[in-house]
């Protein structure tokens, strides 16, 4: 079949133009049939619906995807089968995406910008694998930025949720340019046919934290073989080598997470974000425009809450069997789980209480490569071997829309690096207030254990919610903290506290509701209680 042209109507969505294409099929920006929005409509490949039993596969990878809420996760909204096509509507996100902000750059990007998205792909992945998912196409291409709740901010979010496993069980593309493509992000143990785990996603997660740092990827090779051989046998690079200017802590947060044995990497996504948001804000270093990015105060350490993740989570520190050290700049890693930024997604229900509810996906539902016999050939034929990304024609198969300037290395702006304040000790305890604004009837209870970062649990009695607090670094002069719910129906979201003078703490939360088509907000005042 032709490709769709500007005013074809598929499903009702009317096709404005084409945002990108790839080996698994194009995305268009398409007009909503209903409702005043445009949406990412992408289209598989043709190819792909001859088969039946894919077809079906796809309907349930389509509702698995579907039930992810997350803000940073492009959302899947709708898709369906219309003859010889299939499709799925997606948020649309008007931005670029992070291969195309290192492929763009005008020299080495900030590190606090890089360590700000990663910890907002982080909070989305480990997410995911609270609820049984994992993504296993973790790549620049694949994660997109766009403007920020707050001025100067970047929301970062990941896509291709629910379509990564229908591309590795498919056939007839994995053709070089696909394969290597996704290949420079693959964990060792994909290639020897052992369980899969959250760790899969970690790795790639490192593997994208260099390349975005390093603007090369990881291991740079020019075929498949060569490829799986130097993630199953090559040592890790240093990343000091190609980025100077940065503490040497970075290499010992670049050689855990990229370690052969899942065992041996991170526990957590956030584990990773944390660490080198430790590795950079607790030990000053020159920064590519010449500025010094200077540490935080640092609390004393208090008993953490568990934190929802399907493994147990740990406090970032470094492997001991780090690399040897240069000089005489010390590596530290603690720190804590970083959350979001950026405004609330959009909703897939009406609101009842708080926010709408979700259902929790039980099964895993994403995948990308399906090495086989190639990979168990390359580990035979390669050996221990020696140690790509879409280059610039090709556009990413993840939707976006025109991008935007992204902040240059030398911006001297507050969110580029600036030194975060510290919060008050004495926020330590429990808070509670009645919710008040476009929602009512409601109490929300917060039980603070840490200020620097700060955490907690908390709970809505009224509604039978409960989770954790986990707050964004770096901090860029006030709390923003993550709130992932444990218990209950209410959506995960992003919550603002401001400490009062008069000894209150305010609590902020702004989301779009999508069944009423406008941004809810609610806000408290907390008193210990």
């Amino acid at each position: 079949m032709r490709g769709l042209v500007p005013g074809d109507v598929i499903a009702g969505y009317t096709v404005v133009r084409v945002l990108g294409s790839g080996g698994m099929g194009t995305v268009y920006l398409a007009q909503h049939p209903r409702l005043p929005r445009h949406q990412a409509l992408k289209v598989l490949a043709s190819a792909l619906g001859a088969d039946p039993s894919f077809r079906e596969r796809f309907r349930r990878e389509a509702e698995l995807a579907s039930r992810l809420d997350h803000p940073n996760i492009v959302s899947v909204q709708d898709a369906g089968v219309d003859e010889d096509l299939m499709w799925i509507a997606m948020q649309y996100v008007d931005g670029t995406d992070t291969a195309a902000m290192v492929r763009d750059a005008h020299g080495p990007l900030h590190p606090a910008l890089i360590i700000d998205i990663i910890g907002q792909v982080a909070s989305a992945l480990d997410y995911a694998h609270a609820q049984g998912t994992l993504h296993r196409d973790v790549k620049p291409a694949n994660i997109l930025t766009t403007a920020g709740h707050s001025p100067g901010t970047r929301r970062a979010l990941i896509g291709d949720f629910g379509v990564a496993r229908l591309l590795s069980e498919s056939t007839g593309l994995t053709g070089t340019g696909t394969m290597i493509g996704t290949l420079a992000y693959a964990a060792p143990e994909l290639f020897s046919g052992e369980p899969l785990t959250p760790a899969v996603d970690v790795y790639a997660l490192g593997c994208t934290f260099y390349e975005l740092l390093t603007g090369a990827p990881v291991f740079p090779r020019s075929d498949q073989l060569a490829m799986m051989s130097a993630h199953l046998h090559a040592p890790v690079p240093r990343l000091t080598d190609s980025r100077p200017d940065l503490p040497s802590a970075f290499d010992d947060v670049i050689y855990r997470v990229l370690a052969k044995r899942p065992q041996d990497r991170f526990a957590t996504c956030g584990e990773l974000a944390a660490a080198a948001s430790a590795a950079l804000y607790e030990n000053p270093a020159r920064t590519g425009s010449g500025r010094t990015v200077a540490g935080p105060t640092v609390m004393a350490p208090t008993p953490q809450p568990p934190q929802p993740h399907s493994m147990p989570d740990h406090q970032p520190t470094v492997s001991a069997q780090a690399f040897p050290r240069r000089s005489g700049r010390p590596a530290t890693a603690a720190g804590s789980t970083p959350g979001i930024s950026g405004p609330h997604p959009a909703q897939l229900n009406p609101v009842p209480a708080r926010r709408s509810a979700v259902g929790w996906i039980t099964a895993a539902i994403v995948g990308v490569v399906v090495l086989a016999v190639v990979a168990i050939s390359a580990i035979l034929l390669v050996g221990k071997g020696d140690t790509a990304t879409p280059v610039a024609s090709r556009a990413s198969e993840t939707p976006v829309a025109e991008r935007t300037p992204e902040p240059s290395s030398s911006d001297t702006s507050p969110s580029a690096g600036a030194s975060p304040p510290t919060t008050p000790a004495n926020l330590i305890g429990t808070w509670r207030g009645a919710v008040t604004g476009d929602q009512t009837g409601f109490d929300v209870v917060a039980d603070i254990s840490s200020v620097y970062p700060v955490r907690a649990t908390v709970s809505y009695p009224q509604i039978g919610c409960s989770g954790t607090w986990t707050e964004q670094l770096p901090r860029r002069g006030g709390i923003i903290v993550n709130e992932n719910i444990t218990r209950g129906t209410c959506v995960t979201s992003q919550i603002s506290l401001t400490p009062g003078s008069d000894g209150t703490l305010r609590y902020s939360s702004t989301y779009f509701s999508r069944s009423q088509n406008r941004d809810f907000v609610i806000t408290a005042t907390l008193r210990r209680g």
